[in-house]
């Protein structure tokens, strides 16, 4: 029979000793810390991915990847955070949170790339209802009255504004349902992993980006044409766009670091549903940022349905 410590902890030989609730303070805290962090850096993906026409969501995203493994490490070696040491059966133990969290991540950019912001945050909501039902099943969450009735409120927005958009994008839809279904999964299975086995959780969140940078690098690497892409960019010599790439990259880390923090202090729909609340402005600024949104009012009504959905579940999950 297997020790209690292997049980509990592959990624440590000791157990560790159970945290203290968090205070409320600290759950907003970690929510508004997502929020901003999360706002930044999609306007920041979208000049570099559309504005600016950069190639490779795959570049992209190994930036972002390493410069959180990077800011980890350097941090573990100047003393600010704790990493616990690494062994084959963590690894094994966070490979397919890692598997997911890669492919959310990909997807989004993709989705960035190929939607307007307005679009892309309003057909993200689906994710919430995806979120809700893994959190029944993995977690045995059970959402209150009100909540069901919001997500389905900013559904129903979604569906209106999907009518109407004039700028329809068929891969960009099948993408953003994909990454719907991987964000629900991440945020479901990054919490039951901080729960169940104890893990440092900068631990998990520097073995989940190097893990992930090494996935994207090797998709770089053997995608024929993926290396010329990048290297023939015209737009290299343009101090602006290496300016917002460079920006992006570095953000990426914060934001990595925001949802690893706010899922393990609050929950995974919790997570989902404040990114959904930033989108509120999102949505609006999204309408003059890259370039890419057509107004009418049908998409016009139905984000702004979505976005009441939003508002009453906001209401009904911080009260209750």
């Amino acid at each position: 029979m297997p020790e209690e410590s292997e049980k509990l902890l592959p990624l440590h030989t000791e157990v560790d000793k159970l945290p203290a609730p968090p205070s409320q303070a600290k759950k907003i805290g970690t929510a508004l810390f997502y929020a901003v962090s999360s706002l930044g850096v999609i306007f920041a993906n979208k000049i570099v991915l559309s504005t600016y026409s950069f190639p490779s969501v795959q570049t992209l995203a190994f930036f972002q990847f390493t410069s959180t493994t990077l800011a980890l490490k350097i941090a573990s070696m100047l003393g600010y955070v704790n990493l616990l040491p690494i062994s084959w059966s963590g690894i094994k133990a966070i490979l397919p949170l890692s598997t997911c969290y890669l492919l959310n991540i990909l997807t989004g950019l993709s989705a960035t790339q190929n939607l307007s912001l307005p679009m892309m945050v309003l057909l993200r909501r689906a994710s919430i209802l995806m979120t809700m039902i893994l959190e029944k099943v993995m977690l045995n969450s059970q959402p209150s009255n009100t909540v069901q009735l919001s997500v389905g409120l900013m559904l129903a927005g979604a569906l209106v504004a999907a009518l109407g958009d004039l700028s329809f994008n068929m891969i960009g839809y099948i993408v953003i349902f994909f990454n719907d279904l991987f964000t629900a999964l991440n945020g479901v299975i990054m919490k039951r992993t901080a729960e169940e086995y104890r893990k440092s959780k900068m631990t998990v969140l520097f073995l989940n980006s190097f893990l992930s940078a090494i996935g994207v690098a090797i998709i770089i690497i053997f995608v024929p044409g993926e290396v010329e892409k990048v290297q023939n960019f015209a737009e290299w010599g343009n101090t602006s766009f290496v300016f917002y790439l460079v920006f992006a990259s570095l953000l990426g880390s914060v934001l990595n670091l925001a949802i690893f923090l706010c899922t393990s202090t609050n929950s995974a729909l919790t997570t989902t549903v404040v990114g959904c609340l930033k989108n509120v402005l999102t949505s609006y600024l999204g309408m003059f940022i890259g370039g890419d949104y057509i107004f009418s009012w049908l998409s016009f009504l139905g984000i702004n349905i979505s976005i009441a959905g939003s508002l009453i579940y906001a209401q009904a999950t911080f009260r209750g």
